[in-house]
């Protein structure tokens, strides 16, 4: 029997304003109707906009639903359908908090709803707040239990820095949603999670902590939320682990563009290189950040409080340091693949240039030098 829908995840908080904030939440459904009810007796309505991620998937090494790591049901990667809902509350005022509720109408007419959680504004400066600075999460044993412990001896937060590496593989769907050791990245975030460890013979299983329902996550790039070349066959790991050069897929796409795409289609020239190269899709589709025109929200600046903080891109893929005759490390490319570039690493490559003159380094510059930043009481840079 198939079970019975339900929201894959609680809904959580997005780019505020000064008197707006956005709500994001998830489905495997793609459903009629989504809306956020918020206000003092939920009298007030916004109505969500609907995208499906693209290229979130499981496969062999994914632990979701009945498969472990012995029990194998993916024997190659295979998308999973889900559905992001977003919706834009306005009319609010900082230092006020409002409850609110989201609803999703499935595709039959059966209304699901949340909890009741509160949202407010982007707060005015000499606001004190509490502010979790928190980064490489990546489904680790401990991140579940310091979650909750947040919860439990700080309380509610007013936001969530989170500077990179929020799971391990960024396409695999279960990881972010619903990894059946209890520790994926939304439920230990949303006090839903239920990852047990054992001290001393004892047992505990920890939730995590309801954080992100009522403060708003600003997040950065780490290398874990990049992935590599794309393939339907190997397993996500081995695509994450396998990142190229832009720069020399763009030279290869120009070689054979006649063959690749001859009706010199833009987005299947854009779609060709990333799959021959790298991407942060997933990260974009989850995740509503600030934006700049320069580096759209892979970089960004914001003022939250009394707080400027600087997000920055700045990142590579790992390789090891081994010089080993077997290893596509950092110093080396493996000695069987020495005459086949196209399977070199390149060693410890950076996804984004930050070199004087680059497009990031511009815009640090004019950022560094801007009244928000020059002004504000405390810096934080994040990357």
């Amino acid at each position: 029997m198939k079970p019975a829908p339900q929201l894959l995840t609680d809904p959580f908080l997005q780019l505020p304003t000064e008197n707006s904030v956005r709500v994001v939440w998830f489905t495997e459904f793609a459903g009629s109707h989504h809306t956020v009810t918020y206000g003092e007796r939920l009298q007030q309505k916004a109505t969500a906009t609907t995208t499906k991620l693209s290229r979130t998937r499981e496969d062999q090494k994914s632990r979701v639903g009945k498969q472990t790591e012995t029990e194998k049901i993916y024997q190659k990667p295979v998308m999973r359908d889900i559905w992001r809902h977003e919706a834009v509350v306005t009319g609010l005022t900082p230092g006020q908090r409002l409850p609110y509720q989201v609803t999703s109408i499935t595709e039959n007419g059966q209304e699901l709803n949340s909890n009741r959680f509160t949202l407010t504004a982007t707060p005015n400066p000499q606001t004190p707040l509490k502010i979790l600075l928190t980064s490489d999460h990546q489904l680790m044993p401990m991140t579940t239990a310091n979650l909750q412990k947040v919860a439990e001896t700080i309380g509610q937060v007013d936001a969530v820095f989170l500077a990179g590496d929020l799971v391990n593989i960024p396409d695999r769907a279960s990881e972010w949603f619903d990894d059946n050791r209890g520790g994926a990245f939304f439920p230990a975030f949303q006090g839903r999670g239920n990852y047990e460890l054992e001290k001393a013979g004892v047992k505990t299983t920890y939730t995590g902590g309801e954080l992100i329902q009522h403060a708003p996550l600003f997040t950065a790039i780490g290398n874990h939320e990049v992935m590599g070349r794309f393939s339907e066959e190997s397993n996500l790991n081995d695509q994450f682990n396998n990142p190229f050069p832009r720069a020399l897929a763009q030279e290869t796409y120009q070689n054979n563009a006649q063959t690749l795409n001859p009706q010199n289609d833009l987005n299947i020239q854009q779609t060709w290189l990333k799959n021959n190269s790298f991407n942060i899709d997933t990260y974009n589709e989850i995740f509503t950040l600030p934006q700049n025109p320069l580096g759209g929200k892979k970089y960004y600046a914001v003022t939250f409080g009394d707080v400027r903080l600087v997000v920055l891109y700045i990142t590579n893929i790992w390789r090891t340091p081994s010089l080993k005759a077997d290893a596509r490390g950092r110093y080396r490319e493996k000695e069987a693949d020495i005459n086949n570039p196209d399977k070199w690493g390149y060693g410890q490559h950076i996804f984004e240039p930050i070199t004087p003159g680059s497009l990031q380094y511009q815009w640090l510059e004019s950022e560094l030098t801007s009244p928000e930043f020059q002004q504000a009481k405390y810096k934080v840079v994040m990357f």
